[in-house]
């Protein structure tokens, strides 16, 4: 006779398969954001960040955002989405800084989150939420 698994087991196993995305590093912990939010951070992040970020923010007068160098910089600092965040929302531009309204900057980060591996979410990302956020942004499986 072949024992069959419990359907717990079954549960477990297929909640894993689940959150686990075939080809690429996905984050332990989701960050809720929705992909319009991404769409209309892009549309800001090319008109408020890029001249010192890159275009692909791969860096430039500004440190790269996304890549090898900012995965490294933020596992070594154990960056939160939540320092990112207030850093950009506090310190950016750098010309002006904390001139762009809270709406601005919950878009960028929903961008930033995007191009980072965070998949997005049916739940909106808030000011209050990415502030407070202890989400890693070094939380990825390889």
């Amino acid at each position: 006779m072949v024992s069959r698994p419990s359907a717990g087991v079954l549960f477990a196993v297929a909640a894993v398969l689940v959150a686990t995305r075939v080809g690429g590093a996905q984050p332990k912990t989701a960050v809720p954001y929705t992909r319009a939010q991404a769409v209309v951070g892009a549309k800001e992040y090319e008109a408020n960040c890029s001249a010192c970020h890159g275009a692909r923010l791969e860096g430039g007068a500004g440190p790269a955002l996304t890549g090898a160098k900012f995965a490294l910089r933020a596992k070594r600092t154990q960056m939160t989405v939540g320092d990112l965040f207030a850093n950009v929302a506090q310190r950016m531009p750098l010309n002006e800084p904390a001139s762009l309204t809270h709406a601005q900057y919950v878009a960028i980060g929903a961008y930033l989150l995007m191009k980072n591996g965070y998949a997005p979410a049916t739940t909106p990302l808030t000011y209050g939420a990415a502030m407070k956020s202890g989400v890693s942004m070094g939380a990825r499986e390889k």
